[in-house]
């Protein structure tokens, strides 16, 4: 290799140099990083601390209370989300197998978390007057799927609050799935109105901090690590995660994971009942 004035460069300089950028690069990102988490935080703990602060003067009316608290547990399952999803990055950053990680794997009814995981973050939808619906019936009906049940939650956990995020006010938020026997799958979508994507951005959501312009112009504040997150852990379990625009503008995530495939590539937490039937 040479320079431009014709002297040649050997190959372990030209290494260093590269390497160097590279780290430089991601310092870079690990700061962008570590400052955006750490406004996110701040935001809706500030937040709790204020309408403490509100509840302790004790002038507060019994409708504005249940107000208060109800933002309270809002702004609670922000943080939450955010801290597990700080806790996963770097555990999820290495090119893990099923195998390596330590939580067992549990038969998990998908209706069931999704229902609780709606319920959790419909405070932050009647913000914005969007409602969280859970069709069950086709979904209610299927069989339960092998996973790492904190990790796929919090999958489905990033997509929603993602869905009340980018939602338009008085909009609604529809998750329906639906069990296929032919491969034995069990399939999740998550549907909702706002801002819209292209159709050519939709396989970039899921790149490590890519934001959308349209997302980044409505949150500044945004990681860009939550979708990347999801597909990581969906990743593992040996499913697909998908994103797709309607005609209309209707943006909708697709979750499908395995049901029994991944039996025997990992430990599997024991059921309940059984050292009670002993």
């Amino acid at each position: 290799m040479s320079t431009p004035n014709g002297t040649s460069v050997h190959p372990l300089v030209e290494e260093n140099r590269r390497l160097k950028e590279q780290l430089a690069r991601l310092n870079r990102d690990r700061i962008e990083y570590l400052q955006n988490v750490a406004h996110q935080l701040v935001a809706p703990l500030n937040a709790i601390k204020w309408h403490i602060e509100n509840l302790t003067e004790g002038r507060l009316s019994i409708d504005r209370i249940k107000k208060v608290m109800r933002s309270i547990y809002s702004q609670a399952t922000q943080a939450v989300h955010l801290a597990k999803n700080f806790a996963l990055m770097s555990n999820l950053e290495a090119d893990h197998t099923l195998a390596a990680l330590r939580e067992p794997l549990q038969p998990v009814n998908l209706c069931q978390l999704l229902v609780n995981l709606a319920d959790d973050y419909q405070p932050q939808g009647w913000d914005k007057e969007v409602d969280i619906s859970v069709e069950n019936q086709a979904l209610d009906s299927a069989p339960p799927v092998l996973v790492i049940k904190p990790l796929v939650s919090q999958v489905f956990s990033n997509i929603i609050e993602n869905a009340v995020k980018y939602s338009s006010p008085r909009s609604k938020i529809a998750i329906n799935g639906s069990y296929d026997s032919t491969s034995d799958t069990v399939t999740v979508n998550v549907r909702n109105d706002g801002i819209r994507l292209k159709p050519e951005e939709t396989p970039r959501v899921f790149e490590r901090g890519y934001r959308a312009p349209h997302a980044k112009n409505a949150y500044p504040a945004g990681t860009g690590f939550g979708l990347y997150i999801a597909k990581k852990i969906v990743d593992i379990h040996e499913g697909v995660i998908g994103c797709t625009v309607t005609p209309k503008g209707s943006v909708i995530f697709s979750v499908k994971l395995p049901v029994k495939a991944l039996e025997g590539k990992t430990r599997q937490r024991e059921p309940k009942d059984r050292s009670a039937s002993r």
